[in-house]
């Protein structure tokens, strides 16, 4: 596979994301044993059993997010480096062109690295900042990996991937594996 199929794939890889939900979560309590509640974040914000998920946080005092301003730039972003990812696939064999795609994929990856971070800052707010007048206090505070499980209270709470974050995974797997590559003149 050439530098330009790899940064055509890339591209439609990000734009694909848009369209999916970037990370889910998914709630079980042995209480409920046919029962499992997901979340997910999507390019609209949070969607799922929300309804249910806000109810059920009031009791330990959790706020529910509902206004993700981090999502406002992440999906700015994304939509950012499809366009970048595929003007990658068009510069031909000269120098700049290679330092362009390389240049690409290191922004897919500084990306995915701060969408991580803002995802787990996320993720801590939500199990420190608490209500300290909510009826059940003897949760302590707690911060969901960003990957895998965490009990919280009588809940098993995962955090992981979805689709689109997946997709994103490929778009930066891609663009390192073209920069590698030669371009077609």
């Amino acid at each position: 596979m050439n530098a330009r199929a790899c940064y055509v794939l890339a591209a439609a890889l990000c734009a694909a994301a848009l369209a999916t939900p970037l990370w889910g979560f998914a709630m079980s309590a042995p209480q409920y044993p046919d029962e499992t509640l997901h979340l997910q974040i999507a390019r609209t914000g949070i969607v799922g059993d929300v309804h249910e998920v806000e109810t059920l946080q009031q009791y330990i005092g959790v706020r529910f997010p509902s206004d993700l301003p981090e999502l406002v730039w992440a999906i700015r972003s994304i939509a950012a480096l499809a366009a970048l990812l595929l003007i990658a696939a068009f510069f031909g064999r000269q120098r700049i062109g290679h330092w362009y795609r390389v240049g690409c994929a290191a922004l897919v990856v500084v990306f995915l690295i701060a969408a991580a971070a803002a995802v787990q800052a996320r993720l801590y707010r939500v199990g420190h900042e608490r209500d300290k007048n909510a009826p059940i206090r003897a949760v302590r505070n707690f911060t969901p990996p960003l990957v895998g499980p965490v009990k919280v209270g009588n809940f098993t709470v995962w955090s992981f991937p979805h689709v689109g974050g997946v997709l994103l995974v490929g778009a930066a797997a891609f663009s390192i594996f073209g920069s590698r590559k030669r371009a077609v003149a």
